[in-house]
Order: C-alpha cells, then sequence, then structure tokens
C-alpha cells in the first residue's frame, strides 16, 4: 500500500532535517506507521545509507518476512538463552548479540548520528540506544508528523468509526435486564472483529449506574435490573488505525429530571468546543469553550480532565486539547471532543465524538446522535 511508502518518506526527512544518517524507530505504532505490518515487533531502522530494515526476534523472522514492504529487509535475532536454537533462516539474516549489540553491527557503516523515538522505547532500550549508539530523540518531530493525517490515513480512521459506530448500535440490542457490564463489553468486542477490525482500539468501557462516575471504569458483574444510567466508550481498529466515542444513556423508561438535564449540559458543551473547532485555533480555546458552558451551569468541578485528545495509530496522541496547550489546529488533525461530569456516588456522563479538523472547520466522524433515545 503506497501509504506506508509516504509515512516512511516523511519520516525520512528528517534525517536530512537533523543531518543524521540513520533512524531508529521502536514501538508497535511507529513500526505499523513505516510498514502496515499487523502487530510488529523488534526495532525499525530508515536509513539512506544503510537502507531501510528491521530486526526482529529469531520466532519471528519468517511472519514479519511475509507482511514487510518488499523494498525492506529483515534481520532476526536471538533472545536471551536461546542461541543454540536452529533456525531455518539464511546465515547472514541472523545477527548474534542483544538486540542493540545486533543493531549497532548492521549500522556499522552509517553510526554518523543516529536519531530514535526515545519516548516510544522502553526505559532499557533507550538508554542503550543513547549509551551505546549516541542517539538523539526524536520524539517530538515524529509526534509532529505523525499529528497531521494523510487523505489515506483519514479513510482509514474513517472505516474504524463506521465499524464502531455499528457495533455498538447492534450491541445496544442487548441492553436488558440481566445482562452485565461485562458481557456488554464482549459484545462489542465481538461485532468490531466479525466486522473486519483488527481489535477494540481500547479496553471497552462499560459502566452502570455510579459507575459511570469513574471515567476509566473497568466492565464488571454488575447487571441492569432497575432503570439507570449506562455509559460505554469504545472503539475500532482498522488497518492499525483507531476511533473513539463514547455515549451516555438512560436504561429504562424515558430520562427526565436532573439526569437529562445533566446530559443536555454535557451535550451544549460539545456543541460549544465544535462551534469554536477549526484550522488555526488554539488547542486550549477548544477546551475552554466547553468548559465555560460547563463552569456557567455550576458544572466545572466535575469536569476533571481535558476536552480530547489525537486519534490515530494511537488511541491518544498528539495534539492534546487541555487548558493549557498551546498547540495550534491545522487541517488533517483527528481529535476527540468529550466534555463530561463525574458525581461519585451518583452518576457520570460524558458525551465524545471524533473530528477532523479541515480547511474550513471540521468534520464528523461519528455519526450517531449526541442523546440515544
Amino acid at each position: 500500500m503506497n501509504l506506508w511508502r509516504e509515512n516512511r518518506r516523511k519520516l525520512k526527512n528528517l534525517l536530512d532535517e537533523k543531518n543524521a544518517s540513520a533512524l531508529v524507530l521502536t514501538g508497535r505504532s511507529n513500526i505499523i506507521y513505516a510498514t502496515g505490518v499487523r502487530d510488529p515487533s523488534g526495532i525499525l531502522v530508515l536509513s539512506e545509507k544503510c537502507g531501510d530494515f528491521i530486526i526482529v526476534p529469531l520466532l519471528d523472522y519468517h511472519r514479519i518476512q511475509d507482511k514487510i514492504p518488499n523494498d525492506m529487509e529483515v534481520y532476526a535475532f536471538y533472545r536471551g538463552g536461546e542461541k543454540g536454537v536452529e533456525a531455518d533462516i539464511p546465515a547472514k539474516k541472523l545477527v548474534e548479540g542483544t538486540p542493540i549489540e545486533a543493531l549497532s553491527k548492521l549500522l556499522d557503516a552509517c553510526k554518523e548520528k543516529v536519531i530514535a523515538d526515545l519516548g516510544a522505547a522502553s526505559y532499557a532500550t533507550g538508554k542503550s540506544l543513547v549509551e551505546k549508539l549516541a542517539a538523539e530523540d526524536a520524539a517530538s518531530s515524529i509526534s509532529k508528523i505523525r499529528m497531521v493525517k494523510s487523505d489515506a490515513e483519514i479513510e482509514l480512521i474513517k472505516e474504524a468509526a463506521k465499524l464502531a459506530d455499528k457495533a455498538f448500535s447492534q450491541a445496544l440490542k442487548l441492553l436488558g435486564e440481566g445482562v452485565s457490564e461485562a458481557e456488554l463489553a464482549s459484545e462489542i468486542y465481538s461485532l468490531i472483529v466479525r466486522g473486519g477490525g483488527w481489535d477494540v482500539a481500547f479496553p471497552t468501557i462499560v459502566a452502570f449506574y455510579s459507575n459511570t462516575a469513574y471515567p476509566h471504569h473497568s466492565p464488571g458483574t454488575d447487571k441492569l435490573s432497575v432503570e439507570g444510567p449506562v455509559l460505554i466508550d469504545w472503539g475500532a481498529v482498522f488497518s492499525g488505525y483507531r476511533s473513539d466515542a463514547t455515549r451516555t444513556l438512560w436504561w429504562g423508561s424515558k430520562a427526565t429530571g436532573q439526569f437529562m438535564k445533566h446530559l443536555e449540559d454535557v451535550v451544549e458543551a460539545v456543541n460549544a468546543a465544535l462551534d469554536v473547532l477549526g484550522p488555526g485555533v488554539v488547542a486550549g480555546d477548544v477546551d475552554n469553550a466547553a468548559r465555560t458552558v460547563l463552569r456557567r451551569k455550576g458544572l466545572a468541578k466535575y469536569f476533571i480532565h481535558g476536552l480530547g485528545h489525537g486519534v490515530g495509530l494511537d488511541v491518544h496522541e498528539e495534539p492534546y486539547l487541555r487548558p493549557a496547550s498551546k498547540t495550534v489546529l491545522e487541517p488533517g488533525m483527528i481529535v476527540t471532543i468529550e466534555p463530561g461530569i463525574y458525581m461519585p456516588g451518583l452518576y457520570g456522563i460524558r458525551v465524545e465524538d471524533l473530528v477532523l479538523v479541515t480547511k474550513t472547520g471540521f468534520k464528523p466522524l461519528t455519526s450517531l446522535p449526541h442523546i440515544i433515545a
């Protein structure tokens, strides 16, 4: 797919910008960004002089070899204690030593200046890259590249959002007396995977009753028995790219009273943020628009997180829409708008849309109504 080649080109532009000889990438999302390989492992290198290659554990060699773009090389290393295992791969493709030692050998001809996404590396790997290869951190530059999505990336995220919306609508049919949070979460997972998704974008949040007041509740054995609030936060992965949305509804008779008023207040905050959202707008100003609505309603103290975040190969990535964020929004950025209020012991309400920043404003990628009847 040309998308992966184009993504690699964007990353390799950093070599000239930083006068570097090699870019070292770790982290699943970085490697997917450059290769499109599902569930990748190992360490990826982009270099004009040494070529583009990935070094993976021995047991992953054939899988990655089959899936990687054909203009990239694949090498394997032994994991700890595996030396002596016979391998049905070309001898020149097996490099001995720890991953960083093996990497150092493969980079022998282009070690002049190595840059790396140290933010995506484990502590041990990052430390070794700095100590053994004098790698300089390029995490912020890589984040800026990935923040603005290409047309092809946008289409994949649209597909993820469409798949997630369909799964949500189908899963609502399961809502009924006796169903548990965990059962509903499992149904959403099943519908997404059966619909062609790689996975759910993150562990699905299903919360009933007072559990809705926990922003990151883990679904458990609580079951629907009497009418009350239900919060669902879910997303899908499609070809590596993710979606994210939340809806809060009332199960049982038609919602009225305080809950309905608070739900309408949160929806008003969503719309206030969308009224501001667009290219050239400071991310913190979008957060402020939603927060101002909830402050006017006397609910600001219950809005205990930022308004939103970028979504792409990771479900949380730049830009972040928080009160102090100075990032200027650009066309091609995809972000969530998700104000919420959380009242411990009572209920929580969050309404989250996934939206694309366009040249003239924004385009919603979530198709569901804000208030689910």
